[in-house]
């Protein structure tokens, strides 16, 4: 019968520490930001904006889901962007800007970046920049 009370106060206590564990986990760091595409070499004017958040995938972007994803597989290092493989675009240069400022998972992102033209844009950063 001790034996048997020992074992109750044991478990009892390992659930009260596993309670307190998942009540003070740190909560999940925002990603919220807003993107940009400008035409030309300059980051104004804008063309079209929209806010996108992850965890869950939302904003006014319209590929919110996507453009999460893609960012994920980058760990939201928008120079690390590559889609597209074996994808060829002409030589035409009819450049495009991008920005994007906010937060990835809580660490402070300020990217912009000028690409030749559209097709380059959507070949590199796939849907992120599909506002």
């Amino acid at each position: 019968m001790v034996a048997t009370a020992t074992m109750l106060v044991a478990a009892i206590a390992t659930v009260e520490t596993t309670t307190a564990v998942v009540a003070t986990a740190a909560p999940a760091k925002p990603t919220k930001l807003v993107l940009t595409v400008a035409k030309g070499e300059s980051t104004k004017p804008v063309q079209r904006r929209a806010s996108l958040t992850c965890r869950p995938a939302g904003g006014s972007h319209k590929m919110a889901r996507d453009a999460c994803s893609a960012l994920a597989k980058v760990g939201g290092d928008f120079a690390r962007l590559q889609q597209g493989a074996g994808v060829a675009c002409t030589m035409q240069y009819d450049p495009v800007t991008v920005t994007a400022v906010g937060r990835w998972k809580g660490k402070r992102v300020d990217y912009k970046k000028t690409y030749g033209n559209a097709c380059s844009l959507s070949t590199t950063t796939g849907p992120v920049f599909s506002l």
